[in-house]
């Protein structure tokens, strides 16, 4: 059976100063980068792969 795994992305640095960013592939803050890291780890210790 297939499994849906959805995941919010990290905070962007568009995202900490309140901008709008649907058109622009804004780069992650270090505190995104973090956030990703903790998703990443909760899919391995759900043994989930992608």
């Amino acid at each position: 059976m297939s499994k849906l795994v959805l995941i919010r992305h990290g905070q962007s640095l568009w995202n900490a100063a309140n901008k709008f960013t649907a058109w622009v592939d804004v780069p992650l803050r270090e505190r995104g980068r973090a956030e990703a890291m903790i998703a990443a780890c909760k899919l391995k210790e759900a043994n989930i792969t992608i």
